[in-house]
């Protein structure tokens, strides 16, 4: 690149050089084969990839770039910051374990890294120079503003004149009651926590997750090499939009009242609760991931077996069959604890677990007659 100058890196001389633009280049060297045969070859000289790690700033509403860059020297691995690696470099030298001394830069994006865009500087003055440039908001003017608490059903407890005196009046700590009202979590200590001055209880079926998920289980569909057209035509097995789909109907998860609803489609759908033990988050009601029992056949190939949900009562997580709750719920009632008897699939598709495609047999030939 245009004035691109490169130098060793310190202790990784002959395997690697940096580049005044923070770029990395991987040395042509002699590499010993991992075989049995043994031998080795010759590695070709190239640039490296860097690693970007991408967060977002809500007050700016822009991203905030990092870039990072992993090297190796006698098969153990090293990670560094780029930044920090080429101000190292081409600057001047500083202890690069120190994470009290940092690397800022002047435009504000990460992804500049050319020495002359780097700063040696500190977490108090980075913090300093956003507030004063409003890329970030100072905890202080957080905690002045006023909060409402509610309780665990959402009705309201109190109302108070900054989040300080909500920590002073409760004993709790008023910084994490403030990161609850930026959106870092729903509760804390159990209870509810909203800026403002608020008269009206909170409608729980309406708080959603902090990030939005998607709507889709990617990672099944790749598995089961599902292709649909839009989303409209979505298998209900990877479907997790909250949204119903067309003439879908719920009902109570035997066992797990208030807790688990399943549809006559086959999905299953994890209430908004608040979990046990000492943080007490509140869990947004969402759509569970369909698990898959794969198995091999006789031809010794992967195919789709029966399908399960993970759900959980009193803090005992458990694998429960889908197809059976289906049946027992949407077609007739059978001792669902008898593992004598089983569902089949009318169409022979263990995937399909609409309950139309369901049938019961009383272990492997006895029919359970149907009303």
């Amino acid at each position: 690149m245009a004035n691109e100058k490169w130098r060793d890196i310190p202790e990784f001389e002959g395997l690697y050089k940096l580049s005044n633009y923070g770029r990395v280049k991987s040395l042509p060297r002699e590499t010993m084969m991992n075989s049995p045969n043994g031998g080795s070859y010759m590695s070709k000289e190239k640039i490296r990839k860097a690693k970007v790690d991408v967060k977002f700033n809500k007050t700016t509403q822009q991203n905030i770039y990092s870039l990072g860059m992993t090297l190796y020297r006698d098969a153990i691995a090293y990670h560094y910051s780029l930044p920090r690696l080429t101000y190292y470099v081409f600057k001047e030298k500083f202890n690069l374990e120190n994470s009290s001394e940092l690397i800022s830069f002047k435009d504000h994006d990460g992804r500049n890294t050319h020495i002359s865009n780097l700063v040696r500087t500190t977490i108090g003055q980075i913090k300093l120079a956003s507030y004063r440039e409003k890329r970030a908001i100072s905890h202080l003017s957080v905690l002045s503003k006023p909060v409402t608490q509610f309780d665990g059903q959402g009705k309201v407890i109190a109302h108070f004149p900054s989040m300080y005196e909500a920590g002073r009046l409760t004993g709790f700590n008023s910084r994490n009651i403030a990161e609850v009202v930026s959106g870092q979590g729903h509760m804390f200590k159990g209870y509810f926590w909203k800026a403002g001055i608020h008269r009206r209880n909170l409608s729980l079926t309406k708080i959603r997750r902090n990030t939005e998920r998607d709507e889709i289980n990617t990672t099944l569909t790749k598995r089961l090499k599902i292709r649909f057209k839009d989303k409209s035509s979505i298998p209900a097995i990877v479907n997790l939009s909250l949204a119903s789909m067309p003439g879908e109907k719920w009902k109570a998860a035997p066992g797990y009242q208030g807790l688990y609803l399943v549809s006559n489609y086959g999905r299953v759908k994890a209430l908004g609760k608040i979990t046990q033990g000492l943080q007490q988050k509140w869990m947004p009601e969402q759509i569970q991931k369909i698990m898959v029992d794969f198995r091999k056949d006789r031809k010794g190939k992967w195919v789709a077996g029966s399908t399960f949900a993970c759900m959980a009562v009193e803090g005992r997580k458990k694998q429960v069959s889908i197809p059976r709750l289906v049946y027992f719920l949407f077609v007739k009632r059978y001792d669902i604890a008898d593992t004598n008897v089983r569902v089949y699939y009318k169409d022979g598709n263990s995937l399909n677990v609409k309950y139309s495609n369901l049938c019961l047999y009383g272990g492997v030939r006895s029919f359970v007659k149907q009303k």
